[in-house]
């Protein structure tokens, strides 16, 4: 889409929210004349789109596509609005002002925008209330594959306010229907117990001093220096609110793998057991990896499904870094935790990074740089006690 098309739709925009304003005050006559102008600008950006619409095709039977084929509108004026959004949101980076122009490119783009994960919220010069663009998301979301990144093997909810609760069903037995006699009167059932889980989202951040050498470098470059960053620091924030949560649990001690066999029989509910994992440390793994059974054959299965991946009793095998999850140093034992933890944990999250940038605010002046801050919203809770085991095995003979 043209400039002076998306400028002119702007303008249709705010010319409608008058007329709106005008009719709920009873100004039926000012509504009227503003109507007559409103035609005139509608028509006009008809125009415009047909003018478009006719050099795509035209751009199409002349190389575009194959003769008799047709760009896809939509997807070209996507892709030219990303393209011209990077620019500016770049200029925001850079504490560089951005333009009337330039504002216009960021209505549009944040009216089409439905997937995004935060925005550059600050003053008028510089970054100028700038949503991440679509193409650095899916940066940052690349970086945190890159990682063990614990969040996977939980719920995640995306949440649109600060605080709400959600309401769960008590776990309880439940008690047959009673038999009833040929015209006997139908007795009251047990009603289910429900129980609110509140949830209330909490900011983290950071900060990313950039310097003005780097800023002076190419967009890309840039680009991928804080994508990474903030790929980095996403994953570190929410495994440690996931460990944290987790670490709640009663430990308790395992012997042997066939412990951990009777975890998964005995310990967890069976369609809760189906869906579970083992997740451990390295010291955990190893000695996972080494166990036999009276033949000789080692009990860790490979995932035909992931290479490099390990099963026991058809149940992934997740390996965090001892640095991540630690075990008992003093006891010599490390962590064995099995169970679904879809069902035991939910992580509701604002999904966004919130951006702003300063030149002069903290230390930027004194070191010439320009600091970026980086924050999160998200809170955790435990969802179903009943959902995991956390084990300890001593594997101190490994150590």
């Amino acid at each position: 889409m043209r400039k002076e098309l998306r400028a002119l739709l702007d303008a249709i925009e705010q010319k409608k929210q008058e007329v709106r304003t005008m009719v709920s005050e009873d100004k039926t006559t000012e509504a009227n004349n503003q109507m007559a102008e409103l035609r005139k600008m509608q028509e006009k950006a008809n125009v415009l789109r047909e003018l478009e619409e006719d050099e795509t095709r035209e751009y199409g039977n002349n190389g575009g596509q194959p003769l008799g084929g047709f760009l896809d509108l939509s997807s070209r004026e996507d892709a030219e609005l990303e393209k011209e959004y990077r620019g500016v949101f770049m200029k925001g980076v850079r504490r560089r002002d951005v333009n009337s122009e330039e504002r216009s490119i960021i209505t549009e783009y944040e009216r089409r925008a439905v997937m995004h994960e935060g925005g550059v919220s600050g003053q008028t010069t510089g970054d100028a209330s700038l949503i991440i663009p679509q193409d650095i998301q899916t940066r940052i979301n690349t970086v945190s594959r890159q990682f063990t990144d614990l969040s996977q093997f939980i719920t995640v909810e995306d949440v649109a306010t600060l605080s709400g609760s959600r309401v769960i069903e008590k776990d309880a037995e439940f008690v047959p229907f009673p038999l009833i006699e040929e015209y006997g009167v139908i007795p009251e059932s047990d009603a289910p117990q429900f129980i609110p889980l509140k949830y209330a989202v909490t900011k983290r951040g950071g900060i990313l001093p950039l310097t003005n050498e780097l800023l002076a470098d190419s967009d890309q470059n840039i680009i991928s220096y804080i994508s990474t960053w903030i790929g980095k620091k996403a994953v570190a924030t929410r495994n440690s609110l996931i460990l944290a949560e987790l670490n709640k649990l009663a430990k308790k001690p395992l012997a042997d793998m066939d412990a951990i066999k009777r975890v998964i029989n005995i310990g967890l509910d069976p369609a809760i057991s189906e869906r579970s994992i083992i997740l451990t440390n390295q010291h955990g793994f190893a000695w996972m990896d080494e166990q036999k059974d009276a033949n000789g054959r080692y009990l860790l299965v490979d995932d035909i499904t992931q290479p490099g991946k390990k099963l026991f009793k058809g149940r992934q095998v997740v390996v965090a870094s001892n640095r991540m999850l630690p075990g008992d140093a003093t006891a010599g034992t490390a962590p064995f935790i099995v169970g679904d933890l879809k069902q035991l944990l939910v992580l509701y999250s604002r999904k966004f990074y919130e951006l702003a940038s300063t030149k002069e605010g903290g230390s930027a002046f004194t070191r010439d740089t320009t600091d970026l801050r980086a924050i999160m919203r998200q809170d955790i809770k435990t969802w179903d006690a009943g959902a995991a085991v956390f084990g300890q095995l001593d594997v101190s003979a490994i150590v």
